[in-house]
Formats: structure tokens, C-alpha cells, sequence
């Protein structure tokens, strides 16, 4: 008909619009996902628990263990090698000893205490004048104290060494200082796989607790997503607020296990300020910082994404409306 005027079509919105309402649509679900954790306080809150302790427990022993390692490298410096002479051994044998030991390479010093010093210095440190007096000779023998040099500290380089100081003849018996700090740290060695394994059975634990949760969350909405998905919803939409809900459970889950390992340190403290008073060490026991502190929580998170996204895929494409 003349004079009118063609409709003009609708134009598509642009990008900055459809920014904006993908991020209203990802509070909404957001906002929802916390609302039905509050709609069901016990079931939420036992899930949560349940993350708590179960990343609690490994990161209480790897921090731990961390105190544990950092006390032992203050004490790497410590080791030495004392020889025990023999107590027949003549001054002029044992200089004549100290002169082939100070050719070695890997010894850095060597300190010589006779008999009669150590025998003084029992005395002095025992309290004990009464016994001494009563003896007929002097039970210590006189000994050579071996500093090697750090190169040298190395577990295959000090038993050769040992090995070696054990040859010659006024040597009665080597005695490696530092040889109770090597077992100690090859212990540590295994409790830190020990660790990492309890860590990813642990793991391996939250991803069910949340993927269980989540399905059972699924089963009991499965007639709204049928009609949702009726009504044209997609499964990325279908599945949003579920992974939302994992997200909370991770981040309210790892949040409570930072303040169960700060409650922990905070209980065993004041006994372990005690045992490491008792060594006269000035050591302070290390909390966890801020970055370990952000990565367990967002470990936790990953987890329950992680958790909440397998199940998820596997169950929301199976409702189909019928």
C-alpha cells in the first residue's frame, strides 16, 4: 500500500549487552546456589565438614613436617666426625696422625682434646668429682673433632670418609655427628610421600563427597530441570547453579580447614615452644602464610568444581523431558 512504511527488524544486541546480561545470569546463579546451601543447613553443612577435616588433616602434617625440616637445616651445620684414640697412642704418634689428617681435602679443621682435657671437662660438666677421684686411671680416651667442608657434607662423601679415618692404626672408633640428622631426614623423606599420598586420597574423597552431594541435589530437581529444559533451557544453563554450588562448597570447605590447621597450631604451640627450649634453640614454629593460606582454600575450590562438574556431566544430559 503507498505511504507505508516497511517495519525495520529488530537489530541483534551488541556485544556490551550481551556481557552484561550473561553476568546478571551468572549472579542469579551465583546468589541461588548459596541460597539452597542455607535452604538446607544440615546436609550442606556436613558436606562441608567433611572438606574441612579431610584437607585439614594433610595440611596439618605437611606444615608439620615443614617446622620439622626447618629445625633440622639449622642443625646441618653441626656435623662432625670424632675419633676415638687409642688410649696407648704417644703424643708424638697422635701429632704425626694430625699432620696426615690435615692433608685431606675434605677436612676444613681438626680440634685435638688429650685425655686429660676431656677427663677435665667431664669433671667440670658432670658434677660427679666423688666418682672421679675414686678411679685408678682415666677411662677417656683422647680424641680428634673433624669439621669437613660443606662440599664434603654429603651423605656418599662422608661415609667414604668415615670409611677411610677407620684405617689407621691409633683410630679405635669414628664417630659421624651428624649421622642421627641423615636418618632423621631420610624419615622425613618417607612421612613427605606418606603425606602426599594421604593428600591425594584425601583429594580423591572430596571429589566424591561433592560429586554425591551434587547428584543427590540433581535427583531431587529433576521435574524442574524437565520443564526448564522444556521450555528451551540448554544443559549450560541447566547446569550452572550445580556448579556454583560445588564452587561454595569448596570455598566454605577450605576456608574452615585454614582455621582448623591455625587452630591446631595454635593448641600445640606452647608445648612445642617448651621442646625446643629444651635443645636452647631460638627456633619459632612456623604458621601457614598467606599463600599457602589462599592455596589450600583455592585447592579446596578446585575440588569441589572439579567434584560438582563430573557429576554434573554425567547426569544432567540424562534428563531429558518426557
Amino acid at each position: 500500500m503507498k505511504g507505508s512504511r516497511r517495519r525495520p527488524s529488530p537489530s541483534r544486541p551488541n556485544s556490551l549487552t550481551r556481557l552484561r546480561a550473561l553476568v546478571r545470569e551468572h549472579l542469579r546463579s551465583l546468589v541461588f546456589s548459596l541460597g539452597k546451601l542455607y535452604r538446607h543447613p544440615f546436609a550442606s553443612t556436613l558436606t562441608i565438614l567433611v572438606i574441612a577435616v579431610a584437607l585439614a588433616l594433610p595440611a596439618c602434617m605437611y606444615l608439620l613436617l615443614d617446622n620439622l625440616q626447618a629445625v633440622t637445616e639449622k642443625w646441618d651445620d653441626t656435623g662432625q666426625i670424632t675419633l676415638f684414640l687409642d688410649s696407648d697412642s704417644s703424643e708424638a704418634e697422635i701429632g704425626k696422625l694430625r699432620e696426615q689428617l690435615a692433608t685431606l681435602e675434605e677436612i676444613e679443621s681438626i680440634r685435638y682434646v688429650s685425655a686429660e682435657q676431656a677427663l677435665a671437662e667431664f669433671r667440670s660438666l658432670s658434677k660427679l668429682e666423688y666418682l672421679i677421684e675414686g678411679l685408678e686411671e682415666n677411662p677417656l680416651p683422647p680424641t680428634l673433632t673433624l669439621t669437613p667442608f660443606e662440599q664434603a657434607k654429603q651423605a656418599g662423601h662422608l661415609d667414604r670418609l668415615v670409611q677411610e679415618l677407620g684405617t689407621f692404626a691409633q683410630v679405635e672408633q669414628v664417630q659421624l655427628d651428624m649421622q642421627w640428622l641423615q636418618r632423621l631426614q631420610a624419615i622425613t623423606v618417607v612421612v613427605h610421600r606418606a603425606i602426599m599420598m594421604l593428600g591425594i586420597t584425601l583429594a580423591i574423597s572430596v571429589l566424591l563427597v561433592v560429586g554425591n552431594s551434587i547428584r543427590l541435589d540433581i535427583e531431587n530437581r529433576r521435574e524442574e530441570i524437565e520443564v526448564a529444559k522444556l521450555i528451551g533451557a540448554t544443559n549450560r544453563f541447566v547446569r550452572r547453579p550445580f556448579l556454583y554450588g560445588g564452587m561454595w562448597y569448596g570455598l566454605l570447605g577450605g576456608g574452615l580447614a585454614l582455621l582448623l590447621v591455625l587452630l591446631v597450631m595454635y593448641v600445640i604451640e606452647a608445648p612445642a615452644q617448651h621442646l625446643i627450649g629444651l635443645y636452647n634453640s631460638n627456633f619459632e614454629l612456623i604458621f601457614p602464610d598467606l599463600r599457602q593460606g589462599l592455596a589450600l582454600v583455592a585447592t579446596s575450590i578446585v575440588l569441589g568444581l572439579l567434584g560438582s562438574w563430573l557429576a554434573v556431566g554425567r547426569h544432567i544430559v540424562r534428563i531429558e523431558p518426557s
